[in-house]
């Protein structure tokens, strides 16, 4: 009997080569079937998707695995995100079908958008370098530009690519500017050799001496850095562009970013945070643990007042940023594994909400939180999708986003910051306010237009699917407990 030979070279990239293949046929198609009143591409793209999980599966058990030079790299970290993305990218593309009609030009672009995104996030999750982790980054930046500013007729789609557009370049500065400054410092791009001049440091603490000092422009590309990565993750100070991005974009733009953007930004934080500056971790634990409070605060607070529900949802967001800081702050392996929990919880509860959205604005045209008033009438499943996304949000038990948050809450406490996770549980609190502000929308007030809304085979499924997520990963928390654990433990 003759044993599998490992995988090497080119077909380590299996996911990644499938998805550009898909993108270059897909491009070909499109081109072709320009003229077509309605075409099937949505469908393809969703087939693509689909027919990538056996790849991602098949790269998940080769283990540990390099490729150009250290540049290219799987782990189970990696395989882990890539997973999310590749949730995120399908259902996605479910609500851009749905939405398919409101787009003024052909919505085959819009299709290869994502899938050009969603390649972007796969490279994210695999860089071993800077560099690569840069470019891979713009990929998926440059993406939602286009995606965000895709409605040329509507004003406030134009406003927000454009303000995206601006402030995403600054960010994008920064990090490339911290990248410069690290490489200065260590000599090198690549994460493992920056890794071994920061062990080292460490080392010679652990043995008693006295550590060498880390460089001035070391820190200072650190700072840089994070201030991109805030930017990605929707998080204090780098804020400010969320509510208005989130409002004007298209709504199945508004879900990528809500859930793919983040996670992309979180990912790139374990690699430098905790992956590379870990030894570094008192110089910059203290700093996150204050942007987590702020965030938390700024989000929800700012929530309540909103009557827009894709801008209540921005706001959402950003507080959601801030409890995901505090798995950072943490800087340990209870904090990762919440972080990773937290996200897959977060991915079928906010995607879950986004459907509703999607569903229903297409019928009603219009996403202020007024028109869902009796929503419960019109379209019982709808609002159940939504009662049950909201209450994870908040941090219900026993749905999803209870454990996740009891677990970044936990983490924070055995940190010592007792002072944080005071500030995490009383958010709770004003989150549940605004949240059911919502639901007493949907089952108690009258509707204005009592026209029942039609939910399509595909969007039923999703949701379907999503609630089964949402209840599954709140009740049987075990197994994604250990699996989130399974990704981050080699950091440690």
């Amino acid at each position: 009997m003759i044993a599998a030979a490992t995988p090497t070279g080119w077909s380590l990239m299996l996911p990644e080569l499938w998805l550009g293949g898909l993108l270059l046929i897909l491009l070909g198609l499109d081109l072709r079937w320009k003229d077509r009143p309605r075409s099937p591409l949505g469908a393809l793209t969703a087939l693509g998707l689909l027919a990538a999980i056996p790849f991602l599966a098949w790269q998940s058990g080769l283990g540990s695995q390099t490729l150009l030079g250290g540049m290219y790299r799987i782990d189970p970290l990696g395989i882990f995100f890539k997973g999310i993305f590749l949730a995120t990218a399908l259902l996605v593309t479910l609500m851009a079908r749905e939405m398919g009609r409101s787009f003024e030009r052909d919505a085959g672009e819009f299709y290869l958008l994502i899938l050009t995104c969603t390649l972007g996030m796969f490279f994210v999750a695999s860089a071993g370098d800077f560099l690569m982790l840069f470019v891979s980054l713009e990929l998926i930046t440059i993406s939602f530009y286009v995606m965000t500013a895709y409605l040329k007729t509507d004003l406030r789609s134009l406003e927000a690519g454009l303000k995206y557009l601006i402030l995403g370049s600054v960010a994008s500065g920064l990090f490339l500017y911290g990248i410069a400054f690290v490489y200065g410092a260590t000599g090198s791009t690549q994460f493992a050799q920056i890794r071994a001049v920061l062990q080292g440091a460490g080392t010679a603490a652990a043995a008693g001496s006295a550590p060498p000092p880390l460089p001035a422009g070391l820190l200072f590309g650190l700072l840089m850095i994070l201030g991109g990565i805030l930017f990605k993750t929707a998080a204090v100070p780098f804020q400010l562009w969320v509510p208005d991005v989130y409002q004007g974009a298209p709504t199945p733009v508004t879900a990528f970013l809500s859930v793919g953007s983040k996670s992309a930004g979180f990912l790139v934080a374990f690699r430098v945070l905790v992956e590379l500056f870990l030894p570094a971790r008192s110089r910059w634990s203290g700093l996150i643990a204050l942007l987590a409070g702020l965030t938390i605060l700024y989000g929800n607070l700012g929530a309540i007042p909103q009557k827009n529900i894709k801008r209540l949802f921005g706001y959402s967001s950003i507080g959601h940023a801030g409890y995901l800081l505090i798995g950072l702050a943490a800087g340990s392996a209870l904090g990762s594994t919440a972080i990773t929990f937290y996200l897959a919880g977060y991915l079928v509860t906010n995607l879950a909400a986004f459907l509703v959205i999607s569903a229903f604005s297409r019928q009603a045209g219009s996403d202020e939180m007024a028109d869902y008033a009796g929503l419960s009438q019109r379209s019982p499943l709808l609002a159940a999708a939504m009662f049950l996304a909201l209450l994870s949000l908040a941090g219900v038990p026993p749905l999803a986003g209870f454990f996740g948050k009891f677990l970044l809450l936990m983490s924070a406490v055995r940190e010592g910051y007792l002072w944080l996770a005071a500030i995490g549980a009383a958010a709770v609190v004003i989150s549940l306010y605004y949240y059911l502000l919502l639901v007493k929308r949907m089952y108690v007030d009258p509707p204005a237009d009592p026209t029942p809304v039609p939910v399509s085979l595909p969007v039923r499924i999703a949701l379907i699917a999503c609630l089964i997520g949402i209840l599954g990963i709140g009740i049987w928390q075990g197994p994604f407990v250990n699996l989130s654990f399974a990704s981050v433990k080699s950091l440690f």
